[in-house]
């Protein structure tokens, strides 16, 4: 019978394609074919920025108010996890009335570590208190914003700077929440998390990466590769969340639709 026939091959087609879809996922989330996580330099518009910066008379330092010793990159601490001193001048910005400028000539210092430090501390402060209402750190973070608006790229690119360096010494971080909901999101943002999602050691780091490029990074192509290298992450927390992406995708649930 025609229609007998019809459901048989209806049937088989799926059976198959269940099974295709069935060895994907023990594949991926089994991680049969994982690859190591290696570390690469970043994009190269973050040094290139970097450079600018050098040659800056915009925020000219008196030595004697530099914050803490400048710690050369073969020393065995990690400049970004010592940042305690830098953190305090963070503190005193949003919890004592201190002017934004106490901070904003580090993020641009012509030396590379203390812009590490400064980024590290101002996000460690930030993921604190950024749900700490009864802190009044919120609202003092969007008025932050609001000031140093003329500032931002120089932040951002501190930022970047400074996961770059955590990724380079193994270290964790959490910088990666700051970049993705601080003003001036462009489509370096989405490059340079596309990059911390393949060559950051942390998990989270990778993990979180791989979903803001494919949530909200608006560029397609980027998101589809991502997705497929990611689907070979060492970690599994890495490849569920790639396998998640995949099917609010196949179904039309991700944020940009």
């Amino acid at each position: 019978m025609i229609i007998g026939a019809t459901l048989k091959k209806i049937f088989m087609a799926t059976a198959a394609v269940a099974i295709v879809v069935g060895a994907f996922l023990v594949y991926a989330l089994a991680g049969l074919g994982a690859r190591p996580v290696l570390f690469a330099e970043p994009p190269s518009f973050v040094k290139k920025y970097a450079t600018t910066l050098q040659y800056s008379n915009a925020y000219p330092l008196d030595a004697s108010k530099t914050v803490g010793k400048q710690l050369d990159e073969t020393e065995s601490v990690k400049i970004t996890t010592d940042f305690l001193k830098e953190e305090a001048l963070v503190r005193k910005v949003f919890f004592e009335d201190e002017s934004p400028g106490l901070i904003l000539p580090l993020f641009a210092h012509p030396d590379r570590t203390q812009r590490v430090k400064i980024a590290s501390a101002f996000s460690a402060v930030n993921v604190k208190f950024t749900h700490d209402e009864e802190s009044g750190f919120p609202e003092k973070r969007r008025q932050f914003w609001l000031d140093v608006k003329e500032h931002i790229p120089n932040i951002k690119n501190a930022l970047f700077e400074a996961l770059a360096a955590s990724a380079k010494e193994g270290s964790k971080s959490t910088i990666p929440y700051t970049l993705a909901w601080m003003p001036g999101q462009d489509h370096e943002t989405v490059e340079f998390f596309a990059w911390s999602a393949k060559h950051h050691p942390d998990q989270w780091v990778r993990r979180f990466s791989v979903y803001f490029v494919v949530e909200f990074g608006e560029n397609e192509e980027l998101a589809s590769s991502l997705l497929q290298d990611r689907t070979h992450d060492p970690d599994y927390g890495v490849r569920r969340e790639v396998l998640d992406l995949r099917i609010k995708r196949l179904t039309g649930q991700n944020q940009q639709s």
